[in-house]
């Protein structure tokens, strides 16, 4: 079961007050979470139908995002919804991993239960892969192109 959650956005606009709901698949880590959270208004307001040229989208990019729904395979005492999507975020860069390595586990059908040793190896070659993963850069935009 891939790691999805439901973000929430509530802002009031000439009058009315607007709420934005998105599902979003959360990826095994977050390399960037400042590229993460700055895609973010664009997902949902794809999602919502919402026009990305308007005031709307612009009041939603500034609006704080709650994080309302999380879905996976673990659970997790840390996680008492709703939060703030930047302390979300946080939290699941800690817990994120054991849904990964659990399903790994049941790949190769071993019982982490009756096994610590093997969780623990498998979150420490994960720890190791992140730590030696390149890290994503942001295409520079410097016009000489």
């Amino acid at each position: 079961m891939e790691p999805i959650i439901t973000v929430r956005s509530v802002f009031d606009f000439r009058g009315e007050t607007f709420c934005y709901e998105s599902d979003i698949a959360l990826p095994p880590s977050i390399d960037d979470i400042d590229l993460f959270l700055e895609q973010l208004p664009n997902r949902v307001a794809k999602q919502n139908q919402l026009d990305v040229i308007s005031y709307k989208f612009e009041i939603l990019q500034s609006t704080d995002m709650e994080v309302i729904r999380f879905q996976s395979r673990i659970e997790s005492n840390e996680v008492n919804l709703p939060m703030y999507i930047e302390e979300f975020l946080e939290i699941y860069q800690e817990i994120g991993s054991e849904s990964y390595l659990l399903t790994i586990a049941e790949n190769y059908q071993l019982n982490v239960d009756e096994n610590p040793q093997i969780a623990q190896a498998l979150k420490e070659a994960y720890q190791l892969g992140n730590t030696y993963k390149p890290k994503k850069r942001k295409p520079t935009n410097n016009g000489w192109c």
